[in-house]
């Protein structure tokens, strides 16, 4: 039962991660390849995929014709030569005077009410720990440590809190089922989840693109975005719809 449990969380926690698609292009000045062509409203989710090789680290360059939007697909189980890759990017378009916009629910800040909830949605917390220790072959989990303190902007986590994310969720669905394993079982083991799955996308992709699509169009700088691959395309169609404005630099 343990081994079984263990399966079905990794196997979660690839889900949550996964992305799908590959493509290539030109490369920056950093080394790192921009995206593959297109304007924002024929970007598929597909052309962001990364693959956590050193060679699938990529960026894509917007423009709204006062500043400038970088945005960087990330993968949270990679080789360590793709966040060396990624790293590289940052610091050299921070340089520049960029800020920097990174993905990361702080799960392990938590309360414990909270992380059941989360739970309840996934049946695990998917928290970099986690990510790290069931890494495979030669991948290593994220760590954005390595993406911060470069000279230049400002670094800002803007994700969603897991309180807003279990909330979002609640507020599509309806309350969350805490099950009695879910409130006996130690919370750092994979429990069955209880929510509606085919609810899941909306709340872990959808709302945190409009989430993290409000937050670049309020801004007042360029900004480096440190993102899932699965939210680019989506991200950026809410972008537009905020600011028509926006376009591809490629």
């Amino acid at each position: 039962m343990k081994s079984l449990r263990l399966r079905l969380a990794v196997g979660i926690a690839v889900i949550l991660a996964a992305v799908c698609a590959n493509a290539s292009g030109h490369l920056t000045v950093g080394g790192v390849q921009e995206g593959p062509g297109g304007e924002i409203e024929a970007l598929t989710e597909g052309q962001f995929y990364i693959d956590g090789t050193a060679s699938s680290a990529r960026v894509f360059t917007f423009s709204n014709g006062t500043r400038f939007l970088y945005f960087i697909p990330m993968i949270h189980q990679a080789e360590p030569a793709f966040y060396e890759a990624v790293a590289g990017e940052v610091k050299r378009l921070k340089a520049q005077g960029s800020d920097l916009f990174y993905e990361f629910i702080d799960f392990e800040a938590a309360t414990l009410a909270d992380k059941r909830r989360i739970r309840a949605m996934y049946g695990l917390i998917p928290t970099p720990a986690f990510y790290a220790q069931n890494a495979s072959d030669d991948f290593i989990g994220q760590d954005n440590a390595m993406f911060l303190g470069f000279p230049g902007g400002r670094d800002v986590n803007v994700d969603l809190s897991p309180a807003e994310l279990a909330d979002a969720y609640e507020n599509l669905v309806g309350p969350l089922d805490i099950s009695d394993e879910n409130l006996t079982t130690p919370i750092e083991e994979f429990v069955m989840p209880a929510a509606d799955v085919t609810q899941l996308t909306s709340v872990t992709i959808d709302q945190r693109n409009g989430h993290l699509a409000r937050v670049i169009n309020e801004a007042q700088s360029s900004v480096i975005v440190l993102y899932g691959a699965a939210h680019g395309a989506g991200t950026m169609k809410n972008l537009l719809a905020l600011d028509p404005h926006w376009r591809r630099e490629n």
